[in-house]
């Protein structure tokens, strides 16, 4: 999906995955990092200060992250360009929607894969809607947002994504 919304834009993003998510000192992470803590990182232009060095500097974890496109999404229309550093009130409102923009991107992005497939009508019929609810949900404000019940959508989603996933597998030629 080139130049999909659910692709990470670092440029248009306030470093929200390099705040937002907790990790543990491990083989992943060089170091401990709390929840909503800007990671010591973090530069003040919301850039990683070691990107070219994650994986030899112990940060395996941040190279395989991928928000799907969340970042921009809260940071640019959920919060309008607001920076989480500029407004020390919103940033507690942006740090909790950001996960579940993350879940609901994540999950539109395998919605529009799907809808993209050649798939039996009866099918992208039920994948159609979901979609469409998705795309509309994500551009809603932050209260709706952390209204929003993840594991519902989830579960509405999983089965006629499975449904799509066994009926591409047919499709394709086996190796």
């Amino acid at each position: 999906m080139p130049d999909s919304p659910y692709r990470a834009d670092c440029s248009r993003c306030f470093g929200l995955c390099c705040v937002v998510p907790a990790f543990t000192k491990s083989a992943e992470f060089a170091i401990d990092k709390a929840a909503n803590t800007p990671c010591l990182h973090l530069g003040p232009d919301s850039r990683c200060g070691i990107h070219g060095e994650l994986r030899s500097r112990g940060f395996a974890g941040c190279t395989v992250y991928d928000c799907f496109g969340a970042g921009q999404q809260v940071s640019q229309v959920t919060f309008g360009g607001v920076h989480w550093r500029t407004s020390p009130d919103t940033a507690a409102h942006m740090f909790a929607v950001f996960p579940v923009m993350r879940a609901l991107h994540e999950l539109l992005s395998y919605l529009v894969e799907a809808c993209a497939w050649s798939l039996p009508a009866s099918l992208l019929s039920e994948l159609g809607p979901l979609r469409a609810c998705l795309s509309a949900l994500i551009d809603t404000d932050a209260e709706t947002l952390l209204a929003a019940d993840v594991d519902e959508l989830r579960a509405a989603a999983n089965v006629p994504l499975l449904q799509a996933s066994e009926a591409r597998r047919r499709d394709q030629p086996a190796f």
